[in-house]
C-alpha cells in the first residue's frame, strides 16, 4: 500500500485531503511543527512533530528525512506554506521528485506579486501592471496615482497589509529586503481559483466566490464557479510554468467577463473543501484519474460564519442573507462525522488568538508566523 506524507497539517484542508486518501487506498500520515489540538482530537491518521521550517531549517529537514526513512511516503504533500521549505529541503535530500511542489525557482516566481504578474502577462492573460519598489524614491513616483492603484507587499499573504486605493503613501518604507508591488486597481468580481497540476497538465481544479470572510483576509464561506474561463486561466499558468503542484490564485472577473489574474499563492486552499474529500481527487493528484472537478455547490466552515460572519451580518443589515447562505451550504468540519474536531478547531483559533496578542500579531498572521516564507534564502 503506498504512503503519503501530508505536511502543514493545521489547515483544514489537510484533512480533507487525508480523507480523500485514505478512501483512495493510501496509508496516511500528517505532520506540522504546530501543536493542533483539532488534528490530536480527530480520529483520523497519525500525527508527527517537526522543527520549524522558518526558525530552525536545518533541524527541519534532519526531522524530515528522519520521516521519510521510517516512513517512506512516495508522495510528499504540502498544504500550507512550508511548501517553500519542503521543496528547498527536499533538493537537498535528494526525494524533490516524491514532493508535490516545483522547485523553489518556480515558487518563488509565483509568490512573488510582481514575478507572477509578469509571468500572467507573459501567458496572454490580462493581468493589472505591477511594478516593484524597493526604495523611497520608488514609491514617491506613484505618490500622485496612489488612489488609482493597490499596494501590497511583494512577498504576503491574507491581504495583510495591503492597501487599496489609499489617499497616501508617505508611511510604507520599501527596501530590496522588504520590496512592495505597486499594482493597477481592478474592479469586479472576486474569485478564488485552487489547481493541482502533474508536469504542466492540470488534474484537478474548483473556483469559488469568497462569499463571506473577514475584510480582505481569507474567506469562510466557498460558493462554486464553474466559469470555463477560470479554468483558462490555471491551465496556462501550469503549462507555462511546467509545474508539479498546486497553484492557487485570486482573479478578478471585469463587468465583461474578462479574468484578471492579480495573484498566486503555489499551496492549497479553500478550494479542496469543495470536492468533499472525495477519492478521485487523490487518483488525479497522483496522476489516476482525469481531471478532477467540486461535488460540493457552496461550503463554509461554521465556526467563523458565527464568530465573524453573523456579527458581520447583524452590523450591515444582512443577517437574512447569512442565514439562507448557511441553509444552503455545508460545514467542512462536520462532513467527516468526528465530534471532537470543533471543539478542537474552537481552542486552536483561541491559542492562536491570545499567543498572536502576546506577539503582536493578528490570529491569521500568528497561523503562519513558524512557516511563511518572504523571500530570503533558505538554508
Amino acid at each position: 500500500m503506498s504512503t503519503v506524507l501530508i505536511t502543514g497539517a493545521r489547515a483544514p484542508i489537510a484533512r480533507d485531503l487525508g480523507r480523500s486518501f485514505q478512501d483512495a487506498g493510501w496509508t496516511v500520515h500528517l505532520a506540522d511543527c504546530l501543536h493542533s489540538w483539532r488534528v490530536r482530537f480527530s480520529q483520523g491518521p497519525p500525527f508527527h512533530r517537526y522543527a520549524s521550517p522558518r526558525y530552525a531549517f536545518e533541524t527541519f529537514c534532519a526531522d524530515l528525512s528522519a520521516l521519510i526513512h521510517r516512513l517512506d511516503p512516495q508522495w510528499i504533500l504540502p498544504t500550507c506554506e512550508e511548501v517553500f521549505y519542503v521543496a528547498a529541503a527536499g533538493a537537498r535530500l535528494g526525494i524533490a521528485d516524491r514532493v508535490f511542489a516545483p522547485p523553489l525557482s518556480i515558487l518563488r516566481q509565483l509568490h512573488s506579486k510582481v514575478d507572477f504578474a509578469a509571468l500572467a502577462q507573459h501567458c496572454g492573460l490580462a493581468a493589472p501592471q505591477t511594478r516593484r519598489a524597493t526604495s523611497a524614491s520608488d514609491l514617491a513616483v506613484w505618490r500622485s496615482r496612489s488612489s488609482q492603484l493597490v499596494f501590497k507587499p511583494e512577498f504576503s499573504r491574507f491581504a495583510s497589509a495591503v492597501l487599496v486605493k489609499p489617499d497616501g503613501i508617505d508611511h510604507l518604507t520599501a527596501t530590496t529586503e522588504y520590496p512592495w508591488a505597486v499594482q493597477d486597481f481592478v474592479a469586479g468580481e472576486e474569485l478564488c481559483l485552487w489547481s493541482a497540476a502533474i508536469k504542466g497538465e492540470m488534474v484537478a481544479f474548483a473556483a469559488y466566490k469568497p462569499l463571506w470572510r473577514r475584510g480582505r483576509s481569507s474567506s469562510f464561506y466557498f460558493e462554486t464557479d464553474r466559469d470555463p474561463a477560470l479554468l483558462s486561466v490555471a491551465r496556462a499558468i501550469a503549462k507555462e510554468t511546467h509545474a508539479t503542484g498546486q497553484i492557487s490564485i485570486d482573479a478578478i472577473r471585469r463587468v465583461d467577463g474578462t479574468i484578471a489574474p492579480i495573484e498566486c499563492n503555489p499551496r492549497g486552499i479553500s478550494g479542496i473543501h469543495l470536492f468533499d474529500a472525495d477519492p478521485r481527487l487523490a487518483r488525479a493528484m497522483v496522476g489516476e484519474n482525469a481531471l478532477a472537478l467540486p461535488t460540493g455547490a457552496a461550503r463554509h466552515i461554521a465556526i467563523a460564519m458565527w464568530l465573524f460572519g453573523a456579527p458581520q451580518a447583524l452590523a450591515e443589515g444582512r443577517f437574512g442573507e447569512f442565514r439562507r447562505d448557511l441553509a444552503r451550504s455545508r460545514d467542512v468540519l462536520s462532513l467527516s462525522g468526528e465530534p471532537f474536531i470543533v471543539p478542537g478547531a474552537l481552542l486552536d483559533a483561541g491559542l492562536l488568538a491570545i499567543t498572536g496578542l502576546w506577539s503582536g500579531r493578528s490570529a491569521s498572521r500568528q497561523s503562519t508566523s513558524d512557516i511563511e516564507w518572504n523571500g530570503e534564502p533558505i538554508g
